[in-house]
């Protein structure tokens, strides 16, 4: 029998942990103010002691913490790798990553611990893949715009990687995430989402739609994935509603359903969590 799906979520404060590892997050991750790690307007702790607290709290409670550092700026490569040394050596489970200088002088400076390859690094076949691997990366996190069968020789690879994906129904950059320059302002308002007029014409941009993004969870699933993502939104309660919804979505995984059923039950479940996300947009 297929293990049950692993839930991971982003949390920027004690209060944060705690109320996930109540509601029963299997893994989470946070990052620092003074380090980059591309999500406007995410809230992350201030210090590396508070980010240490959280992780005696969540191994106290036998789950995993990791440390997010995506973007690296030349003039805080240093800083960042002394900042993960000081991490890894408190106990941090392992570090999420984007840039190959940092991995790169990590590996210089001999930092051994679990590396998972962020979704923004843009893995997309099994030689990039390889590669990485020789950095000591054990996780992927998939790219966003990459569809299961896309991802079949990443998700079944030789070494022994595993693999994350995004609920990407509620949580999904239409463009290249990360490698997009439309304004988000702050991540309140997405500009690739909103309707433009002409005359009496409206135009959206396209993108896959619920039934369909939840067929490719399935098939992710299927193929081998083990870890279901829940990103940091700069709206609390929303991170909240997507974590709750995302473990239903686990749930009915489980159940071993055919792919029709799946997909037919898991949006019911979000059309219930529709509504709860107008009311919250409505009293923002």
């Amino acid at each position: 029998m297929m293990r049950r799906m692993k839930l991971q979520v982003g949390v920027g404060s004690l209060e944060e942990l705690d109320y996930y590892l109540a509601e029963g997050a299997d893994e989470l991750y946070c990052g620092l103010y003074s380090i980059p790690n591309h999500v406007e307007g995410a809230r992350n702790f201030s210090t590396t002691a508070e980010v240490l607290a959280a992780t005696q709290r969540a191994h106290k409670a036998g789950r995993k913490l990791f440390f997010a550092a995506n973007e690296v700026h030349k003039e805080l490569l240093g800083r960042t790798v002394e900042t993960i040394k000081e991490l890894v050596a408190g106990g941090m489970d392992g570090v999420i990553i984007k840039d190959l200088a940092l991995l790169d002088a990590l590996k210089k400076k001999k930092v051994r611990t679990h590396y998972i390859l962020s979704t923004l690094s843009y893995c997309m076949n099994a030689e990039t893949l390889a590669f990485y691997v020789g950095y000591g990366v054990k996780r992927v996190a998939l790219p966003e715009q990459l569809g299961p069968e896309e991802a079949k020789e990443l998700l079944r690879n030789p070494y022994g990687v595993k693999a994350e994906v995004f609920l990407k129904h509620r949580e999904c950059c239409i463009n290249y995430n990360g490698l997009c320059f439309l304004d988000c302002h702050g991540g309140l308002t997405t500009f690739c989402k909103r309707p433009f007029r002409s005359g009496k014409a409206e135009y959206r941009m396209t993108g896959p739609g619920a039934a369909e993004r939840l067929a490719e969870l399935y098939d992710y699933r299927r193929l081998g994935a083990e870890v279901l993502k829940v990103g940091r939104s700069p709206v609390k309660e929303a991170s909240r509603l997507i974590f709750r919804e995302a473990r239903q979505v686990v749930e009915l995984l489980g159940l071993g359903l055919p792919r029709e059923e799946f997909v037919a039950r898991a949006l019911r479940v979000k059309k219930g969590f529709d509504a709860l996300h107008r009311y919250l947009g409505k009293n923002l």
